[in-house]
Parts: C-alpha cells; structure tokens; sequence
C-alpha cells in the first residue's frame, strides 16, 4: 500500500504546529503571548498539580488573558496537551549510538541507558503518564527519543520489524513500570510490605492459597526498596530475552 505524501496527509492536532509547519493564526492575539509561553505555563500548572487541572481557560488565567486570547494561538485543549507533552520529553541528554569504537556503549548498555533516560523524564514530569498513548509517537521529541533506541540496536542483527517491536514493548516497559511504582510510592516501603504479608496470613487459607503463603514464607523473599529497582529487574529480563532472539540470528555484515 503506498504511503501518502506528508503534503496530502491530514495531521493530529498539534503535530503541525509542534514541527513548525504550520504558524497558528495571531490575528487579534496580544503580542506577549505565544505558543510557547502558553506550552511554559501548562507544564507548570500540570507539574504543580497535575494534568487534570490543565485547561484552556485555567491556564489563560494562570497567564493572566482571557480563554479566548489563548484560542487565537491554539484551536483546542488537545493540541495544547500534544505540544506540553513533547516539550516535557525535551530532546534526549545522551547518545547510544551503535558501536563502532571501543569506547562507545554496546546495543545492550545503549538500550539500558535510554530505559533509564526516559524513566528519568517520567520522574520529573509524572503527569506525562496520565496522558494516553493513542498511537505510535509522531511529535519532534518523542521520534528522538526513538531515534536514539534505534540507534542503540542498529548493530544488532534483528530485523525491521523486530527493532520496532522491541523499541515499542520496550518503551511500554519503562512506562508501565514507572507509572506502577509511582502509583505505589506512598505504601513502598518494608513496613508497607511486612503489613501487607501480615494481611495476606490473616485472610487466605493455607490449603487454597498454599503457593502465595509459602512464596511470603520465604526468608529468601527479597523486598526492592530502591527507586527503579523493579525496573531495572524488569530491564534486564527483558534484555536476556532480545539477547536469546539475536543467537539465533547471523550477525549483520556491516560494510564499511
């Protein structure tokens, strides 16, 4: 199926204006605000309240316009919520590269490093998480980020299709385990969890429940208590499984 020119294709709301492609009309608008002095203030608003609380008119109030002022710049809340989100990703702070001198990272220190990265931008703007994934990425920033994965597992001898599907899993990872452990953060503690266990043998019966109780039995039992620890459980796991697809695969004969 042939894929349509950029110039025939309609765009998501917001797309346009985040790659500079189309101006939004400032007829009327005052010369102080902008785009970006609007984008600026709902980051703020959503990192000090969330992104629930970003809308068009609070933000126009936090700014000091009216509602209207902000809708001479932006056509909708939604275009507004696309281009914060791009700007709260930012551009990537490191290179994973593939390798191709000593020094640089190998596929697996490239694709750890960027996991770690993006988690770290979830940290810092935690309301990234609320806003839905809806389709692959198309924003500046987020096809960076791609970008730098890809890169991190161009040396490696899985296919298209395989790079794509491990990049797409790969970022559903990082971002459903942080969203979990900040879900938990305030009960994520070893007395949460000494609780919780106490919990567990107050209501199950050891004959129906016999495995969750001998699991919590367990002296071996080890309870993460670091920040990413999950992740980084989770991490390493999913690398051994790439890892095990690419020994059945010839490795890439790269031309000079």
């Amino acid at each position: 199926m042939p894929h349509k020119k950029p110039d025939a294709m309609e765009l998501p709301p917001g797309i346009a204006i985040a790659w500079g492609l189309e101006r939004p009309s400032t007829r009327g608008a005052k010369a102080e605000l902008s785009p970006a002095r609007i984008v600026e203030a709902a980051i703020r608003l959503a990192d000090s309240e969330g992104l629930a609380a970003v809308s068009m008119a609070r933000v126009a109030k936090d700014l000091g316009f009216t509602s209207m002022s902000l809708y001479r710049h932006l056509r909708s809340k939604e275009e507004l919520l696309v281009l914060i989100v791009d700007a709260a990703f930012g551009e990537p702070d490191f290179v994973a590269s593939p390798a191709t001198e000593s020094d640089e990272p190998d596929w697996r220190t490239g694709t750890r490093r960027w996991a770690k990265a993006i988690e770290q931008r979830y940290r810092k703007h935690p309301w990234i998480l609320d806003y839905p994934v809806t389709g692959p990425p198309a924003s500046p920033h987020e096809l960076l980020w791609l970008e730098q994965l890809l890169r991190a597992l161009a040396p490696t001898p899985l296919t298209a299709s395989e790079k794509l599907n491990s990049a797409l899993m790969l970022a559903n990872l990082v971002r459903s385990s942080t969203r979990m452990e900040l879900d938990v953060a305030d009960n994520d503690s070893p007395a949460a969890f000494e609780s919780y266990v106490g919990l567990l043998f107050k209501l199950l019966d050891p004959k129906e429940h016999r495995e969750v109780l001998g699991l919590f039995s367990d002296p071996g039992l080890a309870v993460m208590e670091d920040a990413g620890d999950e992740l980084s459980f989770a991490l390493e796991r999913y690398l051994d499984g790439m890892e095990a697809l690419m020994v059945r695969r010839e490795p890439i004969d790269r031309q000079d």
